[in-house]
């Protein structure tokens, strides 16, 4: 529902991928709930209506390239191995010009060899960056990876603009470069009009509450297992958490990707602090066999919606 492309299939994939390469075999409570989510993501993407239809951030990608940049015989850099750049990539016009750029040169030529493009290291960046009509970086890199004196160099011997498609979340180029006189820059956030048309406001609805529903079945379904008064007191934080940091997006509907991660962090963190002091007096009283007191605090303190 908040990805760039609603709907993105990418998403769902990369949930499958996260339990397949797992070093061990998942059992209990949390592969249940991963085994759920890979389930209900088809029949969400169904009730929207987006069956079929192409969803993900590197399909926007390549519509801005085609429908605002339009260079002809352009020529593209891709800055990492990441699927999301790969498939933006192989779906550019066939007169494209491709040169792959990555940490691993290895990794780069086989990328390079199926995109009939070239490689080259990253070291070569620089000289690669002023012959570059449109960046497109996709690494999964935590930290910025494309500093904004690097492209400033690259542009000071330029007559045109350089486009940049930053596909990294956290941002792949250093958010300063935009400054640069030459310089485009275009983020995730910024491709969301070319990701489709919007679906029906009504299959929204019926995707809202299917989800609702799912979360709170799976939510259901974890409870009879943790009897864990400590647990129980998390699970009713959180689920306060969740409805409020909710509530607060009603008031900023134009919140950014960033903005929203903000907002998530603060509120685990607030949480998480005054939680604290509680958490360790109901760990003494559970340590004690004061169970029962714990379990009268959490009935009195009821957080669920209906309550409040």
């Amino acid at each position: 529902m908040d990805s760039v492309a609603l709907g993105e299939s990418q998403i769902a994939d990369q949930l499958r991928r996260a339990v397949e390469q797992r070093p061990t075999r998942w059992d209990g409570p949390l592969a249940d709930l991963f085994v759920r989510a890979a389930r209900t993501a088809p029949r969400l993407r169904r009730l929207a209506g987006l069956d079929g239809r192409p969803a993900s951030a590197s399909h926007a990608a390549v519509r801005y390239v085609r429908e605002v940049i339009r260079i002809p015989r352009a020529r593209v850099t891709l800055l990492g191995s990441g699927k999301m750049g790969q498939l933006a990539a192989a779906a550019l016009p066939e007169d494209t010009s491709i040169t792959v750029v990555n940490r691993d040169y290895a990794k780069a030529r086989r990328i390079a060899q199926r995109l009939a493009g070239r490689a080259v290291r990253l070291s070569e960046m620089p000289q690669v960056l002023p012959k570059t009509d449109v960046l497109i970086a996709a690494t999964s890199a935590k930290r910025r990876v494309l500093g904004a004196r690097v492209l400033a160099q690259a542009c000071a011997s330029r007559d045109r603009l350089l486009w940049i498609i930053d596909l990294g979340v956290p941002r792949n180029v250093n958010p300063s470069a935009a400054r640069i006189r030459g310089v485009r820059i275009v983020t995730v956030d910024d491709l969301s009009p070319w990701a489709g048309p919007p679906p029906d406001p009504a299959a929204l609805a019926r995707v809202d509450a299917a989800i609702r529903a799912e979360a709170e079945a799976a939510l259901e379904s974890l409870w009879p297992r943790n009897s864990d008064p400590v647990a129980a007191l998390r699970r009713a934080a959180e689920h306060v958490r969740q409805l409020e940091v909710r509530s607060a997006l009603t008031w900023i509907p134009g919140a950014t990707r960033d903005e929203r991660e903000i907002l998530e962090k603060m509120s685990n963190r607030l949480v998480n602090r005054l939680l604290h002091a509680p958490t360790e007096l109901a760990r003494r009283l559970q340590a004690e066999g004061r169970d029962g007191l714990i379990e009268n605090l959490l009935d009195d303190g009821d957080t669920s919606e209906g309550r409040r």
